[in-house]
């Protein structure tokens, strides 16, 4: 099995001819065909579309529209990890063919639990490991559950997303909030400014490396199409996909926590009243990036174009001056083509 992905992201399983030819059929298209193929290359063609629209209205009329303004740009970078973050987690999972609905009860609760014990004079990196160990275990709790008893993982998880909600308040004595004020340093490196460049932005790009150095430079990765692709013949090439998609859940969770840490660091203070549709807007993210809701089809530029493009048409929404609802609009069509787009390009390819 090959340790890097082919450009449709689909797993190398032993004997498959029809995806060799379809990897020669992608090596033999034009530029134009092969960026249509890519499963980043429709969400990219919209983003670098919109973008340059908003560069030019910007330029034409800049009193109108301000998107040129530093600010903006600024508080543009600053707004796309919110759901990007979470959304890097969902795609590694929807990748092995499964789903997390729990990861916007994740992302508050294991936050939470870090802001408690770090105000019980725990130490901050063990307060920190804390939230991330209950994250693990809510990842593992939903990979158990849903492979061990044949559940599928949209119910599990829906199922876990109310049960952790819920029950957070119980757990930490009814506390809505909390406030959490880490060392200035701390707070400096995760949600400070380098430069005019927020630094929580860097740390999103620097998980979108990790993210794809697992999936096309590791074998964790090969298993993860693998396992989302065929899995049948993932265990006939010897994976082990009960393991590999538990890796997934875990992980999934695991970055939902980070994405936690980064919003209460960044307002100091923690909540567990639940943050709405943040489950929603990271599959919304990963969808329109061009991860197949089937499993074994998507890559890392994709969930992070998603994620800016989302942004971007909420930014595009603010400075037009347009009703807010524009934008679950512009999120539920783009679901529905982005399936529609998914399923062209797997009958062709």
């Amino acid at each position: 099995m090959s340790s890097t992905s082919t450009p449709s992201e689909s797993p190398v399983t032993a004997g498959s001819s029809v995806h060799e030819h379809a990897k020669r059929r992608y090596r033999e298209a034009s530029l134009w065909t092969r960026v249509r193929l890519h499963p980043a290359g429709p969400v990219a063609i919209m983003f670098f579309g919109l973008l340059a629209a908003c560069i030019i209205a910007g330029l034409v009329i800049p009193q109108n529209f301000a998107f040129l303004n530093p600010a903006n740009l600024t508080l543009l970078l600053k707004q796309i990890p919110n759901y990007g973050m979470v959304a890097l987690g969902v795609g590694l999972l929807m990748i092995t063919g499964e789903f997390d609905l729990s990861v916007g009860s994740v992302f508050v609760v294991a936050p939470f639990a870090m802001a408690t014990a770090y105000a019980a004079d725990i130490p901050l990196p063990i307060a920190i490991l804390i939230g991330f160990a209950i994250a693990a275990l809510i990842g593992l709790a939903n990979g158990v559950i849903t492979l061990r008893f044949g559940i599928p993982s949209f119910i599990t998880t829906l199922g876990m997303l109310f049960i952790v909600r819920t029950s957070a308040p119980f757990l930490v004595g009814y506390a809505r909030s909390l406030n959490f004020k880490p060392p200035a340093t701390f707070t400096a490196i995760l949600t400070g400014n380098l430069g005019p460049i927020p630094a929580q932005f860097i740390w999103f790009l620097v998980m979108a490396l990790v993210c794809y150095l697992i999936l096309n430079r590791h074998f964790l990765g090969n298993h993860f199409f693998a396992a989302g692709g065929n899995p049948g013949a993932a265990r006939f090439a010897g994976i082990n996909v009960f393991w590999t998609k538990i890796a997934a859940f875990v992980l999934s969770s695991v970055f939902a926590a980070a994405a936690g840490l980064f919003s209460i660091t960044r307002l100091q203070t923690a909540m567990t009243n639940p943050q709405l549709f943040i489950e929603l807007f990271a599959v919304a993210i990963c969808v329109i990036g061009g991860l197949s809701l089937f499993g074994g089809r998507g890559a890392v530029i994709g969930i992070v174009l998603g994620a800016a493009l989302l942004q971007l048409v909420q930014d595009v929404i603010i400075l037009a001056r347009l009703p807010g609802f524009y934008l679950d609009l512009f999120v539920g069509v783009m679901i529905v083509v982005g399936v529609v787009i998914n399923q062209i390009v797997r009958r062709k390819y």
